[in-house]
């Protein structure tokens, strides 16, 4: 699945290309590459829909707003595919990444509270191994995130994770 992020003011009028661009990559990706191939999914044995999401789509970032909403959308486009194909052999899996050591934005590799991206690979491909019928991938990293509302703790984490550099602690 294909992702861009870009760091965003809404106070201005600079940020509707942005904003628009990171929907079309986003979701619209994802929707296309879906439809494209959801025939020949449904047409054979076993097949998965691996979609990506991410930590943000549950717990914002405020100098990302259009990312987080690709990300809570394709949450959801994840919930709703399932259910729909709950009839077929095509399961439908959402990775949901945390901050990893990448360039998605600028310094993010080397920010030290990203997690290693070959950690997150290893413990990512990990649980799939072991959780073969699951709905979600969630590495401990990201479950701070994921479940900050559900534990009570949504404004600490949202303070929290909007209290750091910006631009290069996100997801």
């Amino acid at each position: 699945m294909a992702g861009v992020m870009r760091a965003e003011d809404w106070h201005g009028d600079g940020f509707l290309a942005d904003a628009e661009q990171t929907i079309t990559t986003n979701l619209l990706g994802p929707i296309r590459l879906i439809a494209a191939f959801i025939d020949q999914l449904r047409n054979q044995p076993a097949a998965t829909i691996v979609t990506v999401s991410s930590g943000l789509a549950h717990t914002p970032l405020r100098v990302t707003p259009t990312y987080n909403a690709s990300k809570a959308a394709i949450h959801q486009l994840s919930e709703s595919i399932r259910l729909q194909l709950t009839d077929t052999s095509v399961q439908v899996l959402e990775l949901v990444p945390p901050a990893v050591a990448t360039e998605l934005m600028p310094g993010q590799s080397t920010n030290p509270l990203a997690m290693p991206l070959d950690a997150f690979v290893d413990e990512a491909l990990s649980l799939i191994a072991a959780q073969p019928d699951a709905h979600e991938i969630l590495v401990e990293n990201v479950k701070p995130l994921r479940f900050a509302e559900v534990r009570g703790q949504y404004s600490q984490t949202v303070e929290m994770l909007n209290r750091r550099d910006l631009h290069t602690t996100s997801v």
